[in-house]
């Protein structure tokens, strides 16, 4: 899929042929905007047709959320051991119209780095964040109901409970500064709208109680709420803002069905928050398994060559390896709640332990850095594969907030979420 990428790269003269960036310094402005134009052009048109190619989603494979699940080098070299291959979003192109010059060169140095990793298959790079665009249809300012109809109602409570506002002021310098204090305190007309138990990197949800006057709107920095004010407009933007984020989550968890991977996130609250969408009653224990947590011990992926080396010399075990994570979930998405937790800890030590064991002698056969452990997801990370049902929440989605969705997918079919592979994967991000 991303190879294609790569070669348009090379073509629009930002890397070379063996994989080094440019010397972006000796072009001028204009030539550096040319060439960075004719890539991204060139890779949506290219990647649209990718997209739509038959998947078959045979392996275990991995698609890391724009927004809730972070990208490093160690992430990627430690989960091409566990996943037959990894996409990520593109760090070219987005939807924006201009990328700084920071940004840019970023992107070209990973795409430097994971240059062997993209061209062996095993790391996939799409423009996510292009094709999950914010739509123009979405109403941003009014709502005859307070967006109560964009939220399911098999969610909405879970929201609320778990909704966090923040008092935000605006400085002398024009900046919008979130401050310690909850927003019901002084009823400010500048919130900020996070999450209990997220991790979300991409932004802040920022919202402004605007007012119509005169056919303008305005914003009055200095004014105070009252408190039958405060409690519907904050009940507003927490609707707004969840109604954003499932949009998002609808848009990548369609892109990772049609491509055949898994949806990844890295938030615990978006992990449950799939979790209730599940036609199984909710239960922490009945939709995660905690399977490929090997006791906070890792192991330390030198580079890509390293992978390389051990997925063309050891190809066997490793699809074994992934094999078998598929088929564990597979075996427990049919075990009664009560008896999940001790039925996922008999197989993880059955199954997946004693396969775990073997990669780790692997990479500590060819690694020179001799570090001795045990093999851990994304290094260090515990993992929770949902094994429920194939997320009913996107259909409830749609019909919830069809007349502002984004045109760019379709929706899903049935057939797309037969439980051919688990439906997320919830990596715990811990401390190294």
């Amino acid at each position: 899929m991303s190879i294609l990428a790569l070669d348009l790269l090379i073509d629009s003269g930002l890397i070379t042929a063996t994989g080094k960036v440019v010397e972006l310094s000796k072009l001028s402005d204009n030539e550096v905007s040319s060439r960075i134009s004719q890539y991204s052009n060139a890779r949506i048109q290219t990647a649209t047709s990718e997209i739509n190619k038959e998947h078959d989603g045979k392996w275990l494979s991995a698609l890391f959320s724009t927004s809730s699940a972070s990208v490093s080098q160690s992430k990627l070299l430690s989960s091409a051991l566990v996943y037959e291959s990894i996409t990520v979003d593109d760090p070219l192109v987005s939807s924006a119209s201009t990328i700084s010059y920071e940004e840019l060169t970023k992107g070209l140095d990973f795409f430097s780095w994971a240059f062997e990793l993209i061209k062996a298959g095993f790391i996939k790079v799409i423009p996510i964040s292009y094709f999950n665009k914010p739509s123009n249809k979405i109403p941003l300012l009014h709502s005859d109901d307070f967006f109560r109809s964009s939220i399911p109602e098999k969610i909405h409570d879970f929201v609320h409970s778990n909704a966090i506002l923040r008092s935000v002021i605006k400085d002398d310098k024009g900046q919008m500064l979130i401050l310690s204090e909850s927003a019901e305190v002084s009823r400010r007309t500048a919130l900020n709208v996070s999450f209990k138990d997220d991790y979300w990197h991409s932004g802040v949800s920022l919202y402004l109680f605007q007012t119509l006057e005169n056919g303008e709107i305005t914003w009055d920095k200095n004014r105070t709420l009252s408190r039958e004010e405060f409690k519907r407009w904050a009940y507003q933007t927490i609707n707004q803002a969840m109604r954003a984020r499932l949009i998002g989550i609808y848009n990548e968890t369609y892109l990772a069905s049609m491509t055949g991977h898994t949806y990844i996130t890295e938030s615990s609250f978006e992990s449950k928050l799939l979790a209730m969408s599940g036609d199984l009653e909710f239960s922490n224990g009945a939709i995660s398994a905690k399977f490929l947590k090997a006791n906070n011990s890792f192991i330390t992926i030198e580079s890509p060559k390293t992978i390389i080396e051990l997925r063309d010399k050891y190809s066997t075990a490793f699809e074994r390896f992934n094999y078998s994570l598929l088929s564990v979930a597979e075996e427990l998405s049919d075990v009664a709640p009560e008896d999940f937790d001790k039925k996922a800890e008999i197989l993880f030590h059955q199954e997946i332990m004693p396969q775990i064991d073997e990669i780790r002698d692997t990479v500590n056969s060819i690694s020179s850095s001799g570090i001795k452990g045990i093999l851990g997801s994304l290094v260090g990370l515990s993992a929770a594969v949902a094994t429920g049902s194939s997320l009913p929440l996107i259909p409830a989605l749609m019909s919830s907030v069809s007349a502002g969705i984004t045109e760019a997918f379709p929706s899903i079919s049935h057939k797309q979420r037969l439980k051919t592979r688990p439906a997320y994967i919830w990596h715990r991000v811990t401390k190294q």
